[in-house]
């Protein structure tokens, strides 16, 4: 997509949904009506090209580094090339700077991006992520079988094109999918049957195609849109973590959003109209608007003061504002911890607690059955389906599914409760059997009740291990700490770090919560719902199910302090 006044910088898009626009359209043309040329590429064994999709694999790493060398060299460009688009099109952005001989790249915009393949969003603490997969694996190759854009034109390479495509889900879609679902039990199967061994667990497949792994090779000014309720919101702070840019050529910002509703709303328009601005003033123009000033001046050089934008932007849920900083977590933020209690608190779950800022004298138990089909209607079906399914009584109150688990409620706050960042959960936990199904949600209660699902976490209680080496600015292989105590712990979800419970016997699981910014107003109160089940965000293998299927303990008290840790910003954002 060439524009008058070429040669000129070129933008360029690398999609599995079909160039042409029949899925997930990426031909922005904000960059061709402002003096970029654009082109948009479907990756190989998707749309209309040749080859097999193997979805963010060597070679298609590799074919990124051909179309930046291409691109830069069309009759149209100047030589200076950007990486734009959301979701897939955002991750390749990165592992394509990551890879020697794309130095025409002078600046990326990834909007929605995943830094770690398994823990971002293929597994949920160790459970399939039933939620996204599926749609995801669906759209990409029911979109793969539609003829290619030159059916016409050339007949027989459109042909082959689709055979390749038909053929790749019976080599890879579906062996992926099969080997992941059977868990542990893959080993069982004839070596010639494991496509892809050891698919439930993190390894060199997940590695492969995760941009954390070699986020130290990104040199090109990266600016990261993340959503607060995004499929990636784990990992998006992460990246920029990660990143070895200063503040000028490095911005996050995270919004009030889901996977497919980025930068929808809480935004300036397109044309200016309805201006938004943070706690300090800053407008906050729409990412048409924002995307366009950043590669006006890294890749055109304009002097148009971008690189003075807050280096982090994050919307506050509850409080309804964006609040500018140097870092995420929060500047200002101290983590403290609050206790799971057996003082009555608000609630009509099956045990209503409470949160306490210490430990009770005496110890509690509470009885939880396995319930795997619970959490259906609450935020999280629609955060996991990208935002497709949206349902607004579930995603504002999660009640519904609160009834049949264990929830821990501070009293209601006097004055203003911000929270920033990461969120442990320490959970002491017993099982009649040999594993669990645990998941740790933080909630916002109103004074009416109602029960607003902030963000969570999920572990299956057998990959428990964690790897204790402190990190430094790149979180991989290692695990975060405040003042002596996790904040994002990192289990290896490995087949050798399994262990299965000892029944009866409490274990001390460390459930890692995805992290948030929000503020719980005065009146509304912080709650910690502890259930054995998140459908249909997550369902557990196979090889899970079958040592989960029993009646799990929670421990709480001296003996057994389960606890949440969380950040907490003083003061709150401004208004």
């Amino acid at each position: 997509m060439p524009t008058s006044g070429c040669p000129c910088p070129t933008i360029l898009v690398q999609t599995p949904y079909r160039k042409s626009g029949a899925g997930v359209s990426e031909g922005n043309t904000i960059f061709p009506s402002n003096g970029y040329a654009m082109i948009v590429v479907d990756v190989r064994g998707t749309g209309s090209s040749e080859g097999m999709w193997d979805s963010f694999g060597a070679q298609e790493q590799q074919d990124s580094v051909l179309l930046v060398q291409r691109a830069a060299s069309r009759p149209f460009s100047n030589g200076v090339v950007g990486l734009a688009g959301v979701s897939y099109s955002a991750i390749n952005q990165f592992l394509t700077v990551e890879q020697p001989g794309t130095e025409a790249v002078k600046a990326i915009f990834p909007i929605v991006p995943m830094s770690d393949a398994y823990r971002d969003v293929t597994w949920a603490g160790g459970n399939t992520d039933a939620g996204f997969i599926p749609l995801w694996l669906g759209l990409v190759n029911g979109l793969a079988v539609i003829p290619a854009q030159d059916a016409q034109a050339e007949p027989k390479i459109a042909l082959n094109a689709e055979s390749q495509h038909a053929v790749d889900v019976a080599q890879f879609a579906g062996p992926a999918v099969l080997d992941a679902t059977l868990g542990g039990y893959e080993k069982m199967l004839p070596s010639a049957l494991q496509t892809f061994p050891e698919q439930a667990y993190d390894g060199a497949f997940y590695q492969l195609r995760s941009p954390i792994r070699n986020i130290a090779r990104v040199r090109v000014p990266t600016f990261i849109v993340g959503g607060t309720y995004d499929l990636f919101q784990r990992g998006e702070p992460i990246l920029f973590r990660g990143l070895p840019l200063s503040g000028a050529r490095k911005k996050l910002m995270i919004g009030p959003w889901y996977h497919t509703t980025a930068g929808s709303n809480a935004l300036t328009a397109d044309d200016g109209s309805n201006p938004v601005h943070d706690t300090k003033g800053n407008l906050m123009p729409s990412l048409n608007n924002l995307q366009l000033a950043w590669f006006d001046r890294w890749l055109k050089g304009v002097a148009n003061g971008i690189e003075l934008f807050p280096e982090v932007e994050t919307y506050y849920l509850g409080a309804g504002k964006w609040s500018p900083d140097t870092r995420y977590p929060a500047s200002r933020t101290r983590y403290r911890a609050w206790y799971l209690s057996a003082a009555p608190g608000s609630g009509s779950s099956l045990y209503a607690g409470s949160l306490a800022p210490s430990v009770d004298a005496g110890n509690a138990t509470v009885t939880l059955p396995w319930i795997p089909l619970e959490g259906t209607c609450s935020r999280s079906t629609t955060q996991w389906t990208a935002g497709l399914v949206a349902a607004s009584t579930c995603e504002n109150d999660s009640r519904p599914s609160e009834a049949l688990a264990a929830t821990f409620t501070t009293p209601p706050f006097a004055a203003a409760y911000a929270l920033s960042g990461p969120i442990a959960a320490t959970i002491w936990l017993g099982s009649t059997n040999s594993d669990a199904q645990v998941v740790a949600i933080v909630s916002d209660v109103a004074p009416d009740g109602s029960s607003s699902q902030i963000t969570a976490g999920s572990l299956v209680a057998s990959l428990n291990a964690v790897t204790p080496t402190s990190c430094g600015s790149v979180i991989v292989d290692c695990s975060v700490y405040s003042g002596g105590r996790l904040t994002e712990p990192w289990h290896p979800y490995t087949q050798a770090s399994q262990i299965p419970l000892t029944p009866g016997v409490p274990t001390q699981l460390q459930i890692e919560i995805f992290p948030t910014t929000a503020v719980i107003e005065p009146g509304h109160a912080l709650r910690l719902t502890v259930a054995t089940g998140d459908f249909p965000h997550e369902t557990p293998t196979l090889s899970t199910v079958v040592g989960s299927a029993g009646i799990d303990t929670l421990y709480f008290g001296p003996d057994h302090p389960s606890s949440i840790y969380v950040g907490t910003v003083s003061p709150a954002p401004a208004s």
